[in-house]
């Protein structure tokens, strides 16, 4: 809990300009020599067989390893909450499972505290240039971006979800202390 809160409050880098698309290899190495610092929560979509780390910042090591978060100042159930994540050609991998989601599908995010629920209200392609996607909004809700293809390609598919709950977790072991 305490390296969370660490993570969240660091300053993260948001390098929008030097995203690659990884080979598979990259993915997976990723996933073995990834550093905790940048973890600040997990998505879950059920639905879709889905369930990743969230990181902070838009870097390619992160999005090598989950969803990253798109603007230096989000917070989980207030505003537009944007993530993002690669679409790879392993399409159960990252975010490739986006492709198959469904209006009213549950998104669940999480900073081990509290879960944050969503449910899916739009899937669209989206060029790449249409950042206005991510700006942040007085009503609650998420984003998910990825590319629309597991190729290098100018389409986005975003994902839109509204906030329904948030549950607050009781078993928190340091709430004792």
């Amino acid at each position: 809990m305490e390296q969370l809160k660490k993570n969240n409050e660091k300053e993260a880098a948001f390098e929008f300009d030097s995203i690659q698309p990884p080979d598979l290899m990259e993915a997976i190495k990723a996933g073995f020599d990834h550093d905790q610092k940048a973890i600040i929560g997990r998505i879950t979509i059920k639905s879709v067989d889905l369930e990743l780390p969230i990181l902070k910042g838009t870097t390619n090591e992160n999005l090598l390893i989950g969803a990253a978060t798109m603007r230096p100042d989000q917070k989980m159930g207030e505003g537009n909450y944007p993530l993002a994540g690669h679409h790879l050609k392993q399409k159960s991998l990252l975010f490739g499972p986006l492709m198959n989601i469904k209006k009213g599908a549950k998104i669940v995010i999480t900073d081990f505290k509290k879960d944050y629920i969503y449910s899916v209200t739009s899937t669209e392609t989206i060029s790449e240039i249409q950042a206005d996607v991510i700006q942040n909004t007085k009503e609650k809700e998420i984003t998910l971006i990825t590319c629309d293809k597991a190729v290098e390609t100018k389409g986005r598919l975003a994902v839109k979800g509204k906030l329904i709950d948030a549950v607050g977790h009781t078993d928190d072991i340091n709430s004792e202390m």
